[in-house]
C-alpha cells in the first residue's frame, strides 16, 4: 500500500453551481428545454467542478454535489419511498413559534418525508461517483446524508406514520438503505463516504431540532435520548461494512444568514457519540469561532482521522496559507500530524439556492488551503 503524505487537501462536498447550470434547470422547470438537455449541462457542470478542484491543488475531490437540490433533499429526487415537501406545507403552530426566533428562511427548505417503506430501488450518489471518477485521476469523496439528520427530517407522524408508527420503527430500513448505499460506493471506487450530520452537531443548541420534532410531531421525554439514537444509527448504518474508509461530518450550520442565529459552543455536549461511533474520519468544523477549541479532543482523545476545518466557507475574505498553517500546527497537537486532512468548515453551496459565497471566492478559498500544505509538507518533511 502507498503510504499517504502528510496534510492532503479534501473538500466537504458542495460547490456553487455556474450561473448558467442555474439557468438551465429554471429553463427544464419551464417546460422549455428537455431532460436530456438538462443532463448534458449537469454532466459540463461536473466535469468544470472537478477540474477546477484540479486547478486548485485539492488532493480528495468530490463531483460538487452538482446534480442535487440540496445534501439532503437528493434523497427524494432518487428514492421513491420519500416525496420532497415544502415545509410550510408541515408547518404547525409550535413550529410556527420557533421559525420565529430563529430568523429560519423556511420558504427554501422542502424535507423528503417517508411517504412508503424504505427500500434503495436506485442508487443514491454512486452513480455521482462513476462520473466523475471518469475525469480525474485524483480520488473522488462522496457526501452521503447521515442517518440522524435523514430521520429526523424525513419521518413526519401525519405522512410517515402509516408505515412506521413512530421513527425508532424506521430505523432498521433507513440504516439498511445507507448501508447498501455505502456498499455500492465502495464498489463504485469511492475513496470516502462521508455521512452528513448536522443533526448532531445542533446537539450544542436544540433551537433547531426542536423546531424539527415540532414540524414533524416526534415527542421525546427528553431530548437527550436523541444522543444516544445518534451514534446507535451511525454504528447500523456501519455495521459490517469494510473496504471503504468512512467518517461523520459534524456540520454547525450552512445558511447564508447572520451567524447569531446558528448554533453555538464547542463538542463537548456530544463527545461521547463522537467517541462511540465506529468511523474512520471525524469531519470537523474549526475555522468558524463558534465551533469552541480543540481542549474537549486533549481530554477526549480521539484516535481516527481528522477531517479538519482549516476555511471558514461563509466568510468571504479569502485566507491566507500562512494563516490555515498556523490553524494546522495547533491542532496537529492534539491530533497527530499524520491524522490531519485539511478541509473546509462545510460544504460551500449545501444547497443550491443558497451558496455562501461565489464560485471565484470558493476556488480561491481552496487554492489557499493547498498552499498551505505545501508548506506544511515541507516544514515537516
Amino acid at each position: 500500500m502507498v503510504e499517504r503524505a502528510l496534510f492532503p487537501t479534501s473538500v466537504v462536498g458542495s460547490l456553487p453551481r455556474p450561473e448558467w447550470l442555474l439557468e438551465a434547470i429554471a429553463a427544464y422547470e419551464g417546460g422549455k428545454i428537455e431532460e436530456s438537455q438538462l443532463k448534458e449541462y449537469y454532466d459540463e457542470a461536473v466535469i468544470l467542478a472537478v477540474k477546477q478542484q484540479e486547478t486548485a491543488g485539492v488532493d480528495e475531490i468530490s463531483d460538487g454535489e452538482q446534480r442535487r437540490f440540496s445534501f439532503l433533499a437528493f434523497v427524494a429526487e432518487r428514492i421513491p419511498s420519500f416525496k420532497l415537501i415544502p415545509t410550510t406545507e408541515l408547518m404547525t403552530r409550535e413550529a410556527e413559534e420557533y421559525v420565529k426566533s430563529m430568523n429560519l428562511h423556511v420558504g427554501v427548505i422542502s424535507n423528503p418525508v417517508i411517504v412508503g417503506p424504505i427500500k434503495r430501488t436506485a442508487p443514491l450518489v454512486a452513480e455521482e461517483v462513476k462520473f466523475a471518477m471518469k475525469y480525474t485521476q485524483k480520488p473522488v469523496m462522496a457526501p452521503l446524508i447521515g442517518p440522524l439528520t435523514l430521520l429526523i427530517n424525513s419521518w413526519n407522524k401525519e405522512r410517515s406514520g402509516r408505515y412506521y408508527t413512530t421513527p425508532e420503527d424506521a430505523f432498521g430500513d433507513l440504516t439498511k438503505m445507507l448501508r447498501e448505499e455505502i456498499l455500492a460506493l465502495k464498489e463504485a471506487g469511492a475513496s470516502f463516504v462521508q455521512l452528513d450530520e448536522p443533526a448532531i452537531g445542533n446537539f450544542v443548541d436544540f433551537r433547531y431540532t426542536r423546531w424539527l420534532l415540532a414540524l414533524n410531531g416526534w415527542k421525546l421525554g427528553d431530548l437527550s435520548e436523541l444522543h444516544k439514537i445518534a451514534s446507535d444509527l451511525i454504528n447500523m448504518t456501519v455495521k459490517g461494512v469494510s473496504g471503504i474508509d468512512v467518517g461523520v461530518h459534524i456540520c454547525r450550520g450552512n445558511w447564508r444568514s447572520d451567524e447569531e442565529h446558528y448554533s453555538h459552543g464547542g463538542y463537548e455536549p456530544m463527545i461521547d457519540e463522537i467517541l462511540d461511533m465506529k468511523v474512520k474520519r471525524l469531519v470537523l468544523e474549526y475555522a468558524t469561532k463558534r465551533a469552541g477549541t480543540y481542549q474537549v479532543f486533549r481530554d477526549h482523545p480521539w484516535h481516527g482521522e481528522v477531517g479538519l476545518g482549516v476555511i471558514d466557507v461563509k466568510d468571504p475574505r479569502v485566507e491566507s496559507p500562512k494563516e490555515v498553517v498556523a490553524r494546522v500546527e495547533e491542532a496537529s497537537k492534539i491530533f497527530g500530524e499524520e491524522n490531519i486532512i485539511l478541509n473546509p468548515d462545510c460544504g460551500f453551496a449545501s444547497g443550491r439556492p443558497w451558496p455562501v459565497v461565489n464560485r471565484r471566492i470558493a476556488y480561491a478559498k481552496l487554492s489557499a488551503q493547498s498552499e498551505a500544505a505545501k508548506l506544511l509538507r515541507k516544514k515537516h518533511a
